[in-house]
């Protein structure tokens, strides 16, 4: 039995109330990072493992991981919960077709999206895929359908000039392992961003914390700093301001 699927005797309500406060302190707590990729460590889809590797072993993941070991959670905890895939804009246009995996939580007043594996820019709430706009620390977000493509809806956050495209949602009921082809590309293929270069990145209350490479970025409301970090500093980093117990 998955260590997720063990019986808690506790009243458990899945509600949107609860959804809300386990998608915060998921964002809040652990972060996106893709340290094993970089070291050449296999990543799995097994529950188990993932819960090994990120709560029992205080480490986090890329999406796959992430939104993948929160599905089982939820599951465990009652919740109608489907996994959906995303494609993910860029600055220089739309990346490959439907790799980012998403949790769409289906709810007696609607579906609610639901993504703890989009880094610093995942919505710290669940978002309805009613075009109703919701609200966190960041502004606003909402989700519509996307006019260029039959079928494909838009996660979108407001900001000053417009509303930005953050990413498109095909609500086709996606399972795990169906990510398994890009879940290799994302850790092998020189397509991926994230066998480059290591990468990790956290929420804070008022903002996000940034390791990209050397380089340390802090977001703290409208404030923003930059600065580089020696290599032996990455371990003490990522420990004090990711939660990451990591050994090069």
């Amino acid at each position: 039995m998955s260590k997720l699927g063990m019986t808690y005797h506790i009243d458990i309500i899945p509600d949107l109330k609860l959804l809300r406060e386990l998608q915060y302190r998921h964002v809040m707590h652990v972060p996106f990072e893709n340290l094993d990729i970089m070291d050449g460590v296999p990543l799995s889809m097994n529950p188990d493992i993932l819960f090994n590797k990120i709560i029992e072993g205080r480490r986090g993941g890329v999406c796959y991981e992430l939104n993948g070991l929160f599905h089982s959670l939820l599951k465990a905890l009652g919740f109608s919960v489907s996994m959906a895939a995303c494609t993910v804009k860029q600055e220089e246009g739309w990346f490959i077709d439907g790799t980012h995996a998403v949790n769409v939580v289906h709810l007696p007043g609607g579906d609610y999206l639901v993504d703890v594996g989009f880094g610093g820019r995942s919505p710290r709430v669940p978002v309805p895929l009613n075009g109703e706009w919701t609200e966190d620390w960041d502004g606003k977000w909402r989700i519509r359908p996307y006019t260029e493509e039959q079928d494909r809806f838009v996660l979108e956050k407001e900001t000053p000039e417009e509303w930005e495209m953050l990413y498109q949602l095909d609500r086709e009921p996606r399972l795990l392992e169906d990510f398994k082809a890009v879940f290799d590309m994302t850790q092998y293929g020189h397509e991926s961003k994230f066998n480059k270069i290591r990468v990790a990145m956290i929420q804070t209350e008022q903002g996000r914390v940034t390791l990209s490479g050397n380089s340390l970025t802090r977001v703290n409301g409208e404030m923003k700093s930059k600065e580089d970090v020696e290599p032996e500093q990455i371990g003490q980093v990522l420990r004090e301001l990711f939660h990451i117990e990591w050994k090069e």
